[in-house]
C-alpha cells in the first residue's frame, strides 16, 4: 500500500467521523466481521483500469479481486484531527486550536469570529464532521457566544474560489480608487514578509494596529485606579476603628508633651537660690 493515492481514495469513501467514539469502539470490539460499521473496500484493478469502490451486497466478485476491511479504521483515522495525542503527537486538536486562534483575537472581534467559522478542505467532507466540531467547540466558547459554522458547496476548492473572489474585487474597486493599486495594498507579499518580518503587516494594516493599542490602553485605564476613588477604596471604620484612632492620639499628645521644655516651679526655685546664697556666705542652709 506504498500508494497514497489509493489509500486517500479509501478514505474519502469509507471514513467518517464518530459522534460516539467509544460507542463505535465498543460495537466493533463485540462483533468484528458483523456489526453495522464494517466496510469492504474493492481496490481498484490497475490492469483494466477499474477503479476502487465500497462493496455492496448484490456485487459479484471475480477471483482477483482485492478486499479491503474497514472496520473501526473508519473512524479512528479521522479522529487524529481531534484526538492527535492518541498516537502521541504533542498536539492539541481542532477544536481547541481554533478556540485558542480566535482567542487571541481582540476581545470586541471574537464574539463575531465565533459565529462566522468556515469548513474548507477536504477533510470537512467527512460524514459527521461539522456535528462533532460543533459539539467540541460549544464546550469551549465562552457563555455569552454563539457558535456558528458554515458549510460550503465544494470545501476542496473553497479556499481558491474565496482567494481568486478577493483578488478580483479588490482589483476591480482598486482600479477606480484614487491610488488604483487595489490588492497590492490588502496584502502582505513574501518578499515584504521575508524582510520586515510581522511588521510589514502592521505597517501596511494601521487599522488593525490601531484595534490592538487601544484594547491594550483600555486595559491600562481599567487597571488604574481612579483619583476621585481613593476615598471610597479606604476601609470603613466602626467604633471600634475610631477608639483604636483616639488611643494614637492620646499617646501623640503625651509624646508631644514630654517633648515639651518643663515649666519651673516657682517654690522649688526659691529654695535653691537660698541654698546658694547661704552657701555662698559660708553658713550651712537649713533645708527647711
Amino acid at each position: 500500500m506504498d500508494e497514497t493515492y489509493i489509500m486517500n481514495q479509501v478514505k474519502e469513501s469509507c471514513c467518517y467521523v464518530s459522534t460516539n467514539y467509544q460507542g463505535d469502539t465498543e460495537s466493533c470490539r463485540i462483533d468484528p466481521k458483523r456489526n453495522p460499521i464494517v466496510q469492504e473496500y474493492i481496490l481498484p484493478d490497475l490492469s483494466t483500469n477499474r477503479k476502487g469502490r465500497v462493496r455492496q451486497p448484490n456485487d459479484i466478485m471475480a477471483e482477483t479481486d482485492q478486499i479491503l476491511v474497514m472496520n473501526n479504521e473508519r473512524f479512528a483515522v479521522p479522529e487524529l484531527l481531534f484526538r492527535p495525542d492518541d498516537i502521541g503527537l504533542d498536539q492539541a486538536g481542532l477544536a481547541a486550536t481554533i478556540a485558542h486562534s480566535i482567542s487571541q483575537l481582540p476581545i470586541d472581534l471574537q464574539g463575531m469570529f465565533w459565529s462566522n467559522i468556515g469548513l474548507i478542505g477536504g477533510n470537512a467532507k467527512f460524514p459527521g464532521f461539522r456535528q462533532r466540531l460543533l459539539v467540541e467547540l460549544q464546550t469551549l466558547a465562552p457563555v455569552e457566544c454563539e457558535v456558528v459554522i458554515y458549510e460550503c458547496k465544494d470545501p476542496i476548492t473553497e479556499a481558491y474560489q474565496s482567494a481568486h473572489t478577493f483578488v478580483t474585487q479588490s482589483s476591480a474597486s482598486g482600479s477606480s480608487s484614487a491610488g488604483g493599486e487595489g490588492f497590492a495594498q490588502r496584502a502582505v507579499t513574501r518578499s515584504e514578509y521575508m524582510e520586515s518580518g510581522n511588521s510589514a503587516s502592521r505597517r501596511k494594516f494601521k487599522d488593525w494596529k490601531s484595534v490592538v493599542d487601544s484594547e491594550k490602553d483600555a486595559q491600562s485605564h481599567k487597571d488604574a485606579p481612579a483619583i476621585g476613588n481613593i476615598k471610597d477604596m479606604a476601609p470603613k471604620e466602626g467604633a471600634k476603628g475610631r477608639g483604636k484612632h483616639q488611643r494614637e492620639e492620646s499617646r501623640s499628645v503625651q509624646r508631644r508633651d514630654d517633648r515639651s521644655p518643663a515649666v519651673p516651679n516657682p517654690i522649688a526655685s526659691t529654695s535653691r537660690l537660698t541654698r546658694t546664697r547661704t552657701t555662698r556666705a559660708g553658713g550651712t542652709a537649713n533645708p527647711n
